[in-house]
């Protein structure tokens, strides 16, 4: 793309945050290809206290945008031989009893290990998202609840509880925490140094509050102290993403095969052959799609107050995030309309 054209793109993309209040939480929004060629920005506040303005280094949680790593250390730790795919997740989880014994980590990355959610059975111990949950906790009420919602690798149910346990699975297997695992054979190599898991809170890195309105039309901090693992708590800037964005190219961690993985999408039939019901298009903590003449990766995530949207689109090696601080804010929405501004409005549906 030649400057003038640059400068257009950027301007448009300027102009689809122009009605985001600098006085109220907003987000941080990058598009980058991996040649270099960068469109960023931040909008709104980091800390309404402390008048902290965001910035594009600005450190987001990214809620479930999260999951696609815990799958991707799960894939290291194959090469490794450390673990398969296919073993029952009793091999590392025991306590979870016989009735979850067919289970595998493949169904887990799938979403079609049919485990109960962990987040509907801390609400039925009367837990709420504001007060603190253990992982000890939740292994608890899943061991106490020795019955699946459906049979294993019949159904896709979207399950926070799957990659929860992944990241147990990952510490049994390496024999470090998820956080320590990450930063030493994922974010280290990829100098995302910025970019963080938070297994307890509250925590003392440098992150932007999170916001929601109360009946008054205020704005409130709504933060979560819940201590999981997997499905979310990685924390990190729009800059650092690019960079695990350009791994998908590149394979500097993990090799080009194994990459390549991240985009298998899970089985479409269960094992007696009949449809697997309400299936997707989802691979390892990715869901897969095409639009804009191009293939892509993408995951959305809300947590508490932490809206978030990543994309990859493989053809164009073009990486897209937006990181929001505010319960509201439609991440994927921006993420969204930046591809259209970029890649052009003639979208394959």
């Amino acid at each position: 793309m030649n400057s003038i054209c640059n400068q257009m793109i950027d301007t448009a993309i300027q102009q689809l945050f122009n009605n985001l209040s600098p006085d109220e939480p907003g987000c941080a929004y990058i598009a980058s290809f991996d040649d270099g060629v960068t469109y960023k920005g931040a909008v709104g506040l980091a800390s309404i206290e402390k008048k902290l303005p965001i910035t594009t280094k600005t450190v987001f949680n990214l809620a479930s945008v999260s999951k696609q790593f815990t799958a991707f250390a799960i894939l290291l730790l194959e090469q490794e031989g450390k673990l398969s795919l296919d073993d029952s997740i009793l091999k590392y989880i025991p306590s979870l009893g016989e009735y979850a014994e067919s289970v595998t980590l493949r169904h887990l990355i799938h979403h079609t290990g049919g485990l109960v959610d962990y987040m509907e059975l801390a609400e039925k111990a009367g837990v709420s998202d504001k007060e603190k949950l253990t992982a000890e906790q939740s292994l608890e009420h899943l061991a106490s609840h020795p019955i699946a919602d459906f049979p294993v690798g019949t159904k896709f149910e979207y399950s926070n509880t799957g990659y929860f346990l992944l990241s147990l699975i990952v510490e049994i297997a390496s024999g470090k925490s998820l956080r320590e695992f990450s930063k030493e054979r994922i974010f280290g190599p990829l100098n995302m140094n910025d970019t963080t898991i938070v297994d307890s809170y509250p925590t003392n890195i440098p992150i932007a509050r999170g916001y929601t309105k109360n009946e008054q039309g205020e704005f409130e901090i709504y933060e979560s102290p819940w201590e999981h693992t997997g499905d979310g708590a990685i924390h990190t800037n729009v800059e650092d993403i690019v960079k695990w964005g350009q791994n998908f190219a590149t394979g500097i961690v993990g090799g080009k095969e194994l990459v390549k993985r991240m985009g298998e999408v899970g089985p479409k039939t269960s094992s007696t052959g009949e449809l697997i019901i309400d299936n997707e298009d989802y691979a390892f903590g990715l869901s897969i799609g095409k639009d804009f003449n191009s293939s892509y990766l993408e995951h959305s995530g809300l947590w508490a107050s932490f809206p978030s949207h990543f994309i990859y689109f493989i053809e164009e090696r073009l990486t897209i995030a937006v990181l929001s601080n505010v319960e509201d804010f439609d991440s994927e929405e921006y993420a969204i309309k930046m591809a259209e501004i970029i890649l052009g409005k003639h979208a394959k549906k």
